[in-house]
């Protein structure tokens, strides 16, 4: 995990007012639950006293309180009652339990994972397309028995698609060939975009596939962009959708997506989307469903067994294609070596200490890609 980031753990409806919610993110246990202004409170999910999961206690206004002796914490982490002293009683100062910051936007809650909170927070990060976007929005999630940085690698690499969900109920729109044509990639800060061409591999030319009628015969123009930490957004002329990866430990993450309204319809692309009533909302409903329950569970039956669990530059042999892989994993790298060096600054320094350097991250040069003529 990358720190000092902001990471989406849940969506807004998971947490809901008086009904206290425990997850796991980050190899930590964590509980969440609404003041009584609605606003999220994240802290550990363990009393001070003995551990026990305030997540299985109750709230009392403002407060969440162990099931096991009824110690009340407030948002701070602050144990501020002890039935056993009475409501007079004066709570000992080391009984408190780590709190975390959050924020909600975009329909999701996002926690900050730096040991140290600056003064001066970082805008959450979220994609352009969809902090504009004024049409209807569905989020879905679930738990991946995945590594967060092999799942961003998989969603970045569209050219999988038509060998992994070969046979799939929705293989009739999906890509029919994974040849990939006109192929660009920029590093615009922490944000990766690249657009290309997956298309069958044939005598046409990529505009001529574009064109086709037939969706078992057309070609595809797609862009996959990546926004630090664990973002993925994949752009068509059919849907855009945003795939969000979030740690929960080495061999599980948390993956939430985010389909906007189609643009076109989903068996015949040349077409827009029938003006049905009510299908505005259904439409981004019905195809998280689908990424969630055909495309997703194919994907990661094809990462099962993946070696090594963890991601990196070195586990991998990238080839032209990958460019966007090889970005984000350098990003990676640069981002936890710049948190590194920030809190190495901020500790206390013996004479002989010598502070790191970090700088920008260096481009990438990979052969350009050229696909063989048929």
């Amino acid at each position: 995990m990358i720190p000092n980031q902001w990471y989406a753990i849940l969506r807004s409806e998971d947490v809901k007012k008086n009904k206290p919610v425990g997850i796991r993110r980050f190899n930590k246990k964590l509980v969440l639950y609404r003041d009584t202004q609605g606003q999220v409170v994240c802290l550990d999910d363990r009393c001070a006293h003995k551990g026990v999961p305030l997540s299985n206690g109750k709230q009392h206004g403002d407060y969440i309180a162990c099931p096991y002796h009824g110690f009340q914490y407030d948002a701070s982490g602050r144990c501020v009652h002890m039935p056993v002293l009475g409501k007079d009683g004066v709570v000992p100062k080391h009984l408190h339990v780590p709190f975390h910051t959050v924020r909600e936007q975009h329909g999701l809650i996002w926690c900050w994972t730096g040991e140290q909170v600056p003064e001066q927070l970082p805008e959450v990060p979220m994609f352009k397309e969809f902090v504009e976007y004024t049409g209807f929005t569905s989020r879905y999630a679930w738990h991946a028995p995945t590594h967060y940085t092999r799942y961003v690698e998989s969603v970045c690499e569209v050219y999988h698609v038509p060998f992994v969900h070969k046979g799939s109920a929705l293989n009739i729109w999906d890509p029919k060939g994974g040849r990939v044509d006109d192929f660009s990639c920029q590093l615009e800060g922490h944000l990766i975009r690249s657009e290309f061409v997956l298309r069958p591999d044939d005598d046409r030319t990529a505009e001529e596939t574009l064109k086709a009628r037939l969706p078992w015969t057309r070609g595809w123009r797609i862009g996959v962009d990546v926004l630090m930490p664990n973002l993925v957004q994949i752009r068509n002329d059919v849907f855009d959708v945003y795939l969000i990866a979030t740690p929960i430990d080495d061999d599980n993450c948390w993956l939430c997506i985010c389909y906007k309204e189609p643009k076109r319809d989903l068996l015949l692309p040349m077409m827009k989307p029938l003006p049905i009533p009510g299908w505005r909302r259904v439409r981004p409903w019905l195809m998280c469903r689908m990424e969630r329950f055909i495309q997703q569970s194919k994907d990661m039956a094809a990462l099962k067994g993946q070696e090594p669990r963890i991601s990196s530059l070195e586990a991998n042999r990238l080839i032209s294609v990958d460019k966007v892989n090889a970005y984000y994993l350098r990003l990676r790298d640069q981002l936890i070596q710049e948190a590194q060096a920030q809190a190495k600054a901020q500790a206390p320094r013996s004479p002989g200490d010598i502070g790191s350097h970090t700088g920008e991250v260096k481009p990438i040069h990979i052969v350009p890609h050229k696909p063989q003529a048929a």
